[in-house]
């Protein structure tokens, strides 16, 4: 059965929900599946057989583990979920920004756009998704909260400072639109490009999500609880918060450690 069409569907639906370069890399994984595929249907049977046989052959976990998440992803486009099982994966330590190289990034934003983006991202830690979903109802200026549509549709609070109210605020009085999306039809693959220029521009290397790594960081290095980083990411499991940005809850640990 030839599985073209349904690739190029597949990629079309992760285009607006993930970075370009994971949409390439999961469609052409989703495209090596198929071309092994026995019997010619695309099982969880068959799904799991295939990543079995990826470790039988040697490869490494965060290669099987990387097919394994792309054919997950496509059977739940597909309206099915399932859970495979594969390597875990190490993960490394994320890249990070600091308050001062953020606040020198906003320097260098010469749109209201990139310093919008800026300081709602780091501010919220929200994914860049969650951000771009949100709609001027979502907005609660008075308490200083935003409603946001997390993984798996759950609907959230979300603080928001001050500072990023009134980013958020500038940004609606110069877009010039009725659209009840805040940013309207600006989708991941923009948004992403305005970050990357606006990088370059201040010659940092950055991404969307790099402002979430940092936020969870620097509420680390100020000393706040894991528990509370959790509840700002929105994690549903500490371990998760735990497994990415445990080293930095130890920095931060040492120094309360008394002295004897």
């Amino acid at each position: 059965m030839d599985y073209q069409s349904e690739i190029i569907q597949f990629g079309d639906y992760l285009e607006r929900r993930v970075r370009p370069g994971t949409a390439r890399v999961y469609t052409h994984a989703l495209k090596l599946w198929f071309a092994e595929l026995t019997n010619g249907q695309p099982t969880r049977e068959e799904a799991q057989a295939y990543v079995d046989n990826l470790m039988t052959q040697g490869k490494s976990a965060s290669t099987v583990s990387l097919r394994a998440h792309a054919i997950m992803r496509w059977f739940k486009w597909k309206g099915e979920k399932i859970e495979l099982d594969r390597p875990p994966i190490k993960i490394g330590e994320p890249n990070y920004l600091t308050v001062s190289q953020v606040e020198e990034l906003i320097t260098f934003c010469k749109t209201v756009l990139e310093k919008t983006l800026v300081v709602v991202l780091f501010d919220t830690a929200l994914r860049i998704s969650e951000l771009l979903n949100i709609e001027l109802d979502d907005i609660d200026w008075t308490n200083g909260f935003l409603t946001v549509t997390g993984k798996g549709g759950d609907r959230q609070s979300v603080n928001i400072s001050d500072k990023a109210s009134a980013a958020l605020s500038e940004w609606i009085d110069v877009r010039a639109s009725n659209d009840k999306k805040v940013f309207m039809d600006i989708d991941y693959n923009y948004a992403w490009t305005v970050v990357r220029n606006l990088g370059k521009r201040a010659n940092m290397k950055i991404h969307p999500h790099i402002f979430r790594h940092s936020r969870a960081i620097q509420m680390l290095m100020s000393g706040a609880e894991i528990y509370i980083v959790r509840d700002h990411l929105r994690h549903k499991d500490v371990a998760t918060t735990i497994n990415i940005y445990g080293r930095f809850m130890v920095v931060h640990l040492k120094d309360k450690v008394p002295a004897w």
